[in-house]
């Protein structure tokens, strides 16, 4: 990400960042979101097994939607009860945002929720009712939908509902904080014995990761991996950090080692970060950062892009005495050697920079002291 040495001229882009946090848009009505990732797992609840798996389609979305509006969302779970007793687990959902309001007022635009029994996953309508329409009281955090209790066996299906009740007055089209009206969440079931269904890295989309990030960026582990396609060929990334240190806060450090930081297990790309065999002007001037910014950004994958943020490069400016670091503003970057290595100091790696950036999460667990990635052997 920086200007190490004068005589610098091409390096491999062994790795590009993308800071996840959110993905804001602008939507006349709203836009929802319910997550259920195709996935099972299971927890031994007093003698008896559960697995939840979601099925159908993965996300209920909504665009301009209008009053009246509703949607489901299916899923199952499957159960092993040889003791006949009565097991119980809880449907929750998990608000990541929303701005719509909590009261029912008739001017108001709320959202309501409904917990259905369904006889088969092509069961449309769902007509056992087990949690009635209820307003969603809250604008972030869980929700407790409602409690299951059963003693049947098999695959029993059930069916989430959000809903955007008409009042039959006029409606306000903004939401509390006077901004169109969105929301995002996504279900989550637990029991007395722990949760037995989350999302993986792996199998959760982009826009899904972002809204989920933003409530909580310790969401996934750091290591965890997810395959990109980028022209036809899948590529790893991993959750490279998760935290955000106070020395983040520091007037003037840079943001590529803060927060929610996503990186290329694998060398991506090989080409010059100069043209004009010399590094002047740094990494804000290199090809190199208009190439990952421009034409290599266009080539992910479009839900991923909508995902990535701007962030805050601090990045050295070489030996040259009375330079001072530059700073620009980027949404994919090369990482510097403090942000992997454990020992990089300004005089062990020509770097002006290191002070003003820290070691990655997955490089400080495995304590790397120096790290290699390799491009055709």
């Amino acid at each position: 990400m920086e200007n190490k040495q004068p005589n610098l001229v091409k390096a491999f882009v062994f790795v590009a960042i993308a800071v996840i946090l959110t993905a804001t848009g602008t939507y006349a009505f709203f836009r929802a979101s319910i997550e259920g990732t195709e996935s099972t797992s299971t927890i031994s609840v007093g003698g008896a097994t559960l697995a939840v798996e979601y099925v159908g389609t993965q996300t209920i979305t909504g665009n301009d939607v209008l009053p009246g509006w509703s949607s489901k969302k299916y899923f199952y779970v499957d159960i092993t009860n040889e003791t006949g007793q009565e097991i119980s687990f809880n449907v929750n959902l998990i608000v990541d945002n929303s701005n719509f309001y909590t009261t029912t007022n008739s001017t108001d635009s709320y959202l309501q929720y409904a917990l259905y029994k369904c006889t088969s996953s092509s069961d449309t309508t769902c007509s056992t009712s087990i949690v009635g329409l209820t307003t969603l009281t809250r604008q972030s955090g869980t929700e407790v939908v409602g409690t299951v209790k059963t003693s049947e066996k098999g695959k029993v299906y059930y069916a989430l509902e959000l809903k955007f009740p008409d009042t039959g007055a006029s409606q306000s089209q903004t939401g509390t904080n006077n901004q169109p009206l969105t929301f995002g969440g996504h279900i989550t079931i637990d029991t007395s014995e722990g949760v037995y269904y989350k999302p993986t890295f792996a199998n959760t989309d982009w826009a899904t990761i972002a809204s989920m990030v933003k409530t909580d960026p310790k969401v996934f582990a750091v290591g965890s991996e997810k395959k990109v396609s980028i022209d036809g060929k899948n590529y790893t990334v991993r959750v490279a950090n998760n935290t955000t240190p106070s020395e983040c806060s520091t007037t003037g450090f840079s943001q590529t080692a803060c927060g929610f930081v996503v990186e290329f297990v694998d060398i991506v790309v090989q080409t010059s970060i100069t043209t004009s065999n010399t590094n002047k002007g740094g990494w804000r001037d290199a090809p190199m950062r208009k190439y990952l910014n421009g034409k290599f950004k266009s080539k992910l994958p479009s839900d991923l892009q909508s995902a990535i943020i701007d962030t805050t490069v601090v990045s050295g400016h070489g030996p040259t005495i009375g330079e001072t670091n530059f700073t620009s503003l980027d949404q994919l970057y090369l990482l510097s050697t403090k942000e992997i290595w454990r020992d990089c100091t300004q005089s062990t790696c020509y770097e002006t920079a290191t002070g003003v950036t820290r070691q990655l999460d997955y490089y400080s667990n495995i304590n790397a002291s120096n790290s290699v990635k390799k491009f055709n052997g």
